[in-house]
């Protein structure tokens, strides 16, 4: 018998040092992995229990190959009586799955009953966006007459002009950023590294950036906090909420609103689908599909507005 969590420790510590996987990523896959851990305790025969001084349940030892897809079924039943809803499941079923193939290759379990299992089908939600005249007003919003100000317009610039995610954002260093050429080395999920375009806009709030001041004692990374530690992504959510506020009482929108519409507007003027999918870092062009959705959805309502008959008018 294996003790469970020691198994999932490996597992962690495969994800962090060998898949180079986010921090968030690695925090969502423990969770997962803690709910069938406990379910799991409770379900299986022959579990033995690891208690503590105090009688505490500390840990379990389980037999792997007994886990078999019926099991595994009977979980997923779980999860649905529960009240967890489709996108949540198919997660958790995804980190089952990427947990089962690490156990396959760590030869502990002699066949992987996850190659049963179908994930819930879901539907496919299309990520917002913003127009041009909302981007805009975001860019209006900062006060440009503070370093502070100058540097959350920075940000924004970057994350629209570039289309990077947070997490890429915060760990941009200052050497990563060349204004001659326009551009920003960055390192995305996987350890993967890409080169993503800067516009003339981003280059020059950058640039106004830097003469602020903002910056002085300062030759690692490019965005800091105003204590002078590194920027985190949830320092970057407020920034933007805060100014999403001062230019409006309904736009609901997060940092990540900025890469959906980087995308969106590439394609819309006529961007060639597998550059963007560069741009993005996407491993399968698949993924960058989903913005050609709303590309054609947008030309329709275009359509049906301009068009003299494209509707009946009353």
């Amino acid at each position: 018998m294996d003790s469970f969590f020691s198994m999932e420790s490996q597992f962690m510590d495969y994800l962090q040092n060998e898949r180079r996987y986010s921090l968030n990523t690695i925090t969502a896959y423990t969770n997962d992995l803690q709910v069938f851990s406990l379910w799991l305790r409770d379900n299986i025969a022959g579990a033995l229990l690891i208690k503590d001084d105090e009688d505490n349940i500390i840990d379990f030892k389980v037999e792997f190959n007994n886990i078999d897809h019926h099991l595994i079924r009977l979980f997923i039943n779980f999860l649905n009586r529960t009240g967890y809803k489709k996108r949540t499941m198919s997660r958790k079923i995804a980190t089952l799955r990427s947990f089962f193939k690490f156990l396959t290759r760590q030869e502990l379990i002699e066949s992987n009953p996850m190659i049963h299992i179908i994930s819930p089908k879901l539907d496919k939600g299309l990520p917002k966006f913003m127009y041009e005249y909302q981007i805009e007003a975001l860019m209006q919003a900062p006060d440009l007459t503070t370093a502070i100000g100058l540097r959350d317009r920075a940000i924004m610039e970057v994350l629209y002009a570039s289309g990077i995610r947070v997490s890429e954002l915060v760990s941009i260093k200052i050497m990563d950023v060349d204004l001659e050429l326009g551009s920003i080395h960055v390192t995305g999920k996987g350890n993967k590294e890409r080169i993503v375009p800067l516009g003339s806009y981003a280059i020059k709030a950058i640039n106004d950036y830097y003469d602020s001041g903002f910056l002085e004692d300062k030759e690692d990374y490019l965005f800091y906090g105003i204590r002078g530690k590194q920027l985190g992504d949830r320092s970057v959510r407020t920034l933007v909420e805060k100014y999403i506020h001062q230019v409006s009482t309904t736009l609901n929108i997060s940092p990540h609103t900025f890469r959906h519409s980087f995308a969106t507007h590439l394609l819309e003027r006529g961007s060639d689908l597998r550059v963007v999918q560069t741009f993005l870092g996407h491993e399968s062009l698949s993924t960058t599909q989903i913005y050609t959705h709303i590309t054609k959805n947008q030309l329709k309502k275009t359509y049906d507005h301009a068009h003299p008959r494209a509707k009946k008018r009353d």
